[in-house]
């Protein structure tokens, strides 16, 4: 990553297009109702999965759902749909451990969107076996990610592992812009 920088809540270009898939998973999960009558001030009643919506207007959704809520209400609701994002998405039998979907990440950001930059995304940096460093440069709530990035952890981690996501600062913003989680398991 390098040259585009992310902002948050503003797609890259007017031409950049979400998933139903994704969006879907905001209304299955705990703090569903609460996020229902956003979506009907947006325009929107049901999400087909396999339609493709502007990707800003999905970032307006999201800026709303902020605003809307009080205290700490949108970090709790955004870490859920991050939650929900994994546990329901069908994953192909070699995704099958962290550090596979880890380095997978950028891909899948891919296939969920058309036409956005290719330096938005995230980028993987493993430190040892079981530490990485994710960077994400992606205009999405850092805690809709951080509940994505606890998500995968808790799907794909061996029985009795445990696992610590936290976000940490960016020990090289210039070289890879955007927020860093640090992701051990074992």
């Amino acid at each position: 990553m390098g040259k585009y920088i992310a902002e948050p809540y503003k797609a890259a270009s007017p031409d950049v297009m979400v998933i139903g898939q994704t969006m879907q998973a905001f209304l299955e999960n705990v703090q569903a109702d609460l996020i229902r009558d956003i979506l009907k001030k947006q325009g929107i009643e049901d999400i087909d999965a396999e339609k493709w919506y502007p990707h800003q207007l999905w970032m307006d959704i999201l800026k709303s759902i902020e605003e809307s809520f009080e205290g700490s209400g949108s970090q709790s609701a955004f870490v859920a749909f991050g939650r929900k994002v994994v546990e329901k998405a069908v994953m192909p039998p070699e995704m099958n451990s962290i550090p596979i979907v880890l380095n997978a990440l950028h891909a899948i950001h891919h296939m969920n969107l058309q036409n956005a930059p290719e330096d938005e995304g995230f980028i993987i940096e493993e430190v040892d076996d079981k530490h990485y460093l994710v960077y994400e440069n992606t205009p999405n709530p850092t805690d809709a990610i951080y509940g994505y990035i606890w998500g995968i952890c808790a799907r794909f981690r061996e029985e009795g592992q445990d696992f610590m996501v936290e976000i940490v600062p960016n020990p090289k913003p210039d070289e890879q812009p955007g927020t860093v989680y640090k992701v051990t398991w074992g």
